[in-house]
C-alpha cells in the first residue's frame, strides 16, 4: 500500500493532514490525521515535519495490519504518538555528540607575526 499526501486543512489550533492510500487492488482510501499544534510546539516539532510524521504513523499502522490502519481513517494525534519521533531525535543527537567528541582536533598555535615592532626599538 502506498500513501500520497493530499494537503492539509487548518482550523484554529488544529491542522488536519490528508492522505490517500492506493492499494494494489487499485482501491483508494482516504485518511485524515488531526494534530493539535500546541502538541508540536511542546515537543519542538516543526509544523513542516507534520506530513512526514503522519506518513510514518500511517506506514507503521499499515505494517501492523488492516485493523490497525482502519483506526487512522479519521485520527487525532496524542502525545504518545510523538514518542518514536522524540526517541529517534535523542538517538541522533547522542550519535552526533559522540562523533563531535571523537573528531575534536587540537589547533596548533599560530606562529608569531614576523613584522612587528619591539617596544623601545625604533626604526
Amino acid at each position: 500500500m502506498h500513501f500520497a499526501y493530499e494537503g492539509f486543512t487548518h482550523d484554529g489550533d488544529r491542522r488536519c493532514f490528508l492522505f490517500r492510500a492506493i492499494e494494489q487492488s487499485a482501491s483508494v482510501s482516504t485518511f485524515s490525521i488531526e494534530v493539535d499544534l500546541a502538541l508540536f510546539v511542546q515537543n519542538h516539532v516543526p509544523v513542516q515535519e507534520g506530513p512526514t510524521f503522519c506518513l510514518q504513523l500511517l506506514t507503521s499502522a499499515s505494517l501492523a495490519g488492516q485493523n490497525c490502519l482502519d483506526g487512522f481513517r479519521k485520527y487525532r494525534v496524542v502525545g504518545e504518538d510523538l514518542r518514536p519521533l522524540l526517541v529517534e531525535r535523542e538517538r541522533k543527537a547522542a550519535e552526533n555528540a559522540l562523533k563531535k567528541a571523537s573528531h575534536k582536533t587540537f589547533r596548533r598555535p599560530q606562529p608569531a607575526p614576523t613584522n612587528f615592532l619591539v617596544a623601545g626599538k625604533g626604526h
